[in-house]
């Protein structure tokens, strides 16, 4: 080639010589060979063997049908009490046999259907079931009476007196009617070949001739765009390197192409996934330091006035003598309830606190199965009937303190879920290297609007709740090395799931 031509121009050039020169050796070859292939799609002796098979089937189902007709028609007169009658039972197992049928069967209508009262087989045989065929006689006695099932039954149907009738039948294979079927099918279509010959073999002209143009076009096509391709790669990697540095947390490229490039890709992939983690954690330490923030301003705020708020109302219950006998009532009323309600701020107070200053966790060995237990039995005088299965010794490393305040945390909410008199599941085990604890109602489960936010701070669906609770859980859990699960259980209600590493 040239010098002077590009790298674009010698890879079109080359490509294009490679697809061509094997695509016009194949069509000669195959033009060669068309007449040979066309004259051997049609053979005389198959259409002939598939004419014998269904004439050997029409033959043998008439053969079949008489047989268990006249059999049918005969026994119904001579045989009509083998329901009752052992000698008759005896004489057509005997008839059977030299019939070749397989089974007799007496059916008797009642108000809704034909009902099976009595079978009869084949001396020397034991069946292991008999056919229903209730629902098929209607039909068949207001035709040819002869049934016929998907499952390979053939019977005929004769009838005795009012309300009684005889059926007697074979069983053939469960596939042999779609089998007939598919043969037919089979002959029908192989006819046609003889004249779909010819066509067939102009039409396979055509189309390797139709071939080596297309193949021609698309090789012209493909060779350029392969050529134009080989700086595409580099030119998205730079793209995405430009929108990776403009802060967009999403950028992946296509893990394809020559190993090199993919390779590259991988790597650029990888690179951003562990961008995009690291800006997320980095975001949500933010917010976390910005809710501890607002909670502890949020709680100093609170406890400021709460002290000399109960105060006032101490004092005032002093002087609840000098209230007149008429207002009194009302009056205590009135300081009860203020003072439950700056009970309720004092431990939203409480809570506020705790979140903006989580210790550290102070790690000895525990069993975590005792912590259970001794978390469960501080619940049970509870309104709900609550199950302990914590038996197994399950040892973990972890502040005592903060454990039992995740159980105690899940236990009080799965008590607040569940209704009056419900059951709470509390159960340990492990799992691998892990040891886990989950705690199970039997309330209305999760919100689905809420199911993904359950664990984010200020989120809640109690009526009084500071939504701080399974924030401290998750944070625990965390710092533990673990994690905690919510999820809706089958059944109705909620299971909540905390799992940490085995010590």
């Amino acid at each position: 080639m040239p010098a002077s031509l590009s790298l674009r121009a010698r890879l079109f050039l080359a490509l294009l010589s490679l697809a061509l020169v094997p695509t016009l050796l194949f069509a000669w070859f195959t033009l060669v060979q068309l007449h040979a292939a066309t004259s051997r799609w049609y053979q005389s002796g198959v259409e002939k063997a598939l004419g014998a098979a269904i004439e050997t089937n029409r033959t043998t189902l008439t053969r079949l049908e008489a047989i268990a007709m006249e059999r049918a028609d005969s026994w119904a007169t001579t045989l009509n009490g083998i329901e009752a009658d052992p000698a008759q039972r005896t004489t057509m197992r005997t008839e059977l046999r030299e019939s070749g049928l397989d089974f007799g069967q007496v059916y008797e209508r009642d108000s809704l259907a034909w009902r099976l009262t009595a079978t009869v087989v084949p001396l020397g045989v034991l069946a292991a079931t008999s056919p229903e065929l209730g629902d098929s006689i209607p039909p068949a006695m207001s035709g040819d009476r002869l049934i016929r099932t998907s499952s390979g039954i053939l019977a005929a149907v004769a009838p005795v007196r009012d309300g009684v009738a005889l059926v007697t039948g074979v069983r053939l294979n469960p596939g042999y009617w779609e089998q007939l079927g598919q043969i037919r099918e089979a002959s029908e279509l192989y006819r046609r070949v003889v004249v779909l010959v010819d066509l067939q073999r102009q039409r396979v002209w055509l189309t390797i001739v139709a071939l080596v143009l297309v193949i021609a076009v698309g090789a012209a096509l493909l060779a350029r765009a392969l050529a134009g391709g080989m700086t595409q790669p580099l030119s998205r990697l730079a793209t995405a390197l430009e929108r990776v540095e403009d802060g967009a947390a999403q950028e992946r490229l296509t893990e394809t192409g020559p190993r090199e490039l993919a390779s590259l890709a991988a790597s650029f992939n990888a690179m951003t996934a562990r961008l995009t983690e690291a800006r997320s954690a980095l975001a949500r330490a933010e917010r976390e330091a910005a809710w501890r923030d607002i909670a502890r301003r949020m709680a100093h705020e609170l406890k400021n006035p709460l002290t000399p708020m109960s105060l006032s109302i101490h004092r005032l219950q002093k002087r609840f003598e000098l209230v007149p006998e008429s207002e009194r009532r009302a009056v205590r009323e009135s300081m009860d309830a203020l003072l439950q309600e700056i009970g309720h701020l004092t431990r939203l107070a409480d809570s506020f606190s705790q979140y903006a200053r989580m210790p550290e966790p102070q790690e000895e060995p525990l069993d975590l199965s005792e912590l259970a237990r001794n978390c469960g039995a501080l619940h049970e005088v509870q309104d709900v009937v609550l199950r302990i299965a914590a038996d197994a010794p399950l040892p973990v490393r972890g502040d005592r303190l903060m454990l039992s305040r995740v159980v105690h945390n899940l236990l009080v909410n799965a008590c607040e879920a569940s209704p009056p008199r419900g059951i709470v599941e509390l159960e340990t085990g492990r799992d691998g290297s892990e040891a886990w604890v989950e705690v199970r109602d039997c309330g209305t489960g999760l919100d689905p609007a809420l199911a993904g936010r359950v664990f984010e701070p200020y989120v809640s669906t109690k009526r009084r709740g500071s939504g701080l609770g399974l924030s401290l859980v998750r944070d625990i859990a965390e710092r533990h090395r673990g994690r905690v699960t919510l999820e809706n259980r089958e059944g109705g209600g909620a299971v909540a799931r905390l799992t940490l590493p085995l010590a």
